[in-house]
């Protein structure tokens, strides 16, 4: 029996080099501080830039993160509550020229082709 999981794909356009890495290093802290009732609750998270940003298929984004939750409350928590994406959006939100988030429910690890 697998388990199904909560995964949060987002993508921003970030223009400016320094600002991409600005928005990678909040990543970092976000991975080390997001804690719910004093334990960490995000499975995964990798966020990184995206190299295809010179093809229109990218449609300009330049940063491309997915996150992967137990639960829906999980991502309620995420979405609404946790300090620590707090934080990660007001950086964001400084830099972003446009933002894209699709949440969608399935296997992780991935099942094998």
């Amino acid at each position: 029996m697998s388990n199904t999981y909560v995964k949060r794909a987002t993508f921003f356009k970030v223009p400016k080099e320094e600002d991409i890495q600005s928005v990678l290093k909040q990543y970092e802290v976000l991975r080390k501080n997001a804690v719910k009732d004093g334990k960490p609750y995000i499975i995964s998270n990798v966020a990184r830039k995206v190299l295809n940003t010179s093809s229109h298929l990218s449609e300009g984004y330049t940063i491309s993160s997915q996150s992967i939750f137990k639960s829906h409350e999980d991502h309620e928590f995420y979405d609404k509550e946790c300090p620590a994406h707090k934080e990660l959006k007001e950086v964001t939100s400084k830099v972003r020229q446009g933002v894209m988030t699709i949440v969608t429910e399935g296997e992780w690890p991935e099942t094998k082709l």
